[in-house]
């Protein structure tokens, strides 16, 4: 199991999904590299053009489902059974609209929401899960923006966890944030199995998302603009914990609000165990959030995280 960490992932595909759901969305992720681009639906049909991983594309069309079998790194063969589908690209700065159809099992929904207050941009991301082998892989989440419908930023991902095993998953949750007039996201990640589970909360300064160094991949910018706040690790078998503590005595409240009752105090010492980092609550004046909380004598209440200190 690999630690969230920051990079620009270059090399990935996505397993098989169940058809009906995958194409409620509208907006789409290539999650292959040269991903060929069809006149028709068919291994066949005359080529458009090839597409790089990481491209943005538009659902159009769902079309018939095929059978295709692939050959993975570690020399299994995978089968997938998914849909033919039309779609064009999202437009570049650089780059016009191509339509045309590819096949379904090799893009995954992207998600969008407002990001940074701000009307004109967008936060677009996907949550894609990679086959290593038959029992194991990895879990990115992947973020882009769109200014105006343009994209001008495609290749942010946070590599979540890494396992081979049973029982494994993994889940990110994202928050963009405006605070004291710069952009931040905050991205909460959790991963379990049969043998460990890892809960942790990151903060990145996106304040200058423009910037070239993000497509340079310039380890040392990209480790300048992030920031982990909470972590907690356990390790089942061997007993191995890492687990977050307050760095002094702090209020654990009723409800997230610091109007709400004081139910008990967290001190330096005592274990803090996460019970949802799905949902953060932020205060509109203050940089920080509200993080749902157990302490050691069962109590649950909300933890004011102050990204200040």
């Amino acid at each position: 199991m690999k630690k969230s960490i920051l990079v620009l992932f270059m090399g990935f595909m996505l397993i098989n999904v169940f058809a009906n759901e995958k194409y409620e969305n509208n907006k789409y992720f290539c999650t292959t590299d040269r991903l060929k681009l069809r006149e028709s639906p068919s291994l066949d049909s005359k080529l458009i053009t090839v597409l790089d991983k990481l491209t943005a594309i538009e659902f159009l069309q769902k079309g018939e489902v095929q059978t295709i079998s692939e050959m993975l790194p570690s020399t299994e063969v995978v089968e997938y059974n998914d849909n033919w589908v039309k779609v064009k690209t999202v437009p570049s700065q650089n780059n016009k609209s191509v339509t045309g159809w590819v096949y379904g099992a090799y893009i995954t929904p992207l998600i969008e929401c407002e990001a940074f207050l701000d009307s004109k941009v967008k936060c677009l991301y996907c949550d894609f899960y990679t086959v290593t082998n038959r029992t194991g892989g990895e879990q990115n989440v992947t973020y882009y923006f769109l200014e105006n419908g343009t994209s001008i930023f495609k290749t942010l991902t946070i590599l979540v966890s890494q396992h081979d095993g049973p029982n494994w998953g993994a889940s990110s949750y994202l928050f963009p944030r405006t605070e004291n007039n710069r952009k931040y996201l905050y991205v909460s990640t959790k991963s379990s199995s049969d043998t460990f589970y890892s809960d942790s909360i990151e903060r990145y300064d996106m304040t200058d998302y423009k910037n070239p160094a993000w497509q340079e991949n310039n380890s040392k910018y990209i480790e300048s603009i992030r920031k982990e706040y909470l972590s907690n690790y356990v390790h089942f078998s061997s007993g191995k914990e890492e687990r977050f503590h307050v760095s002094q005595k702090t209020p654990l409240y009723k409800e997230h609000s610091f109007d709400s009752e004081i139910i008990a105090a967290i001190l330096p010492d005592e274990k803090i165990f996460f019970t949802d980092i799905e949902h953060l609550y932020f205060e509109d004046t203050k940089s920080g959030f509200w993080l749902a909380v157990k302490n050691q004598s069962e109590q649950s209440g909300w933890l004011w995280i102050d990204c200040n200190n």
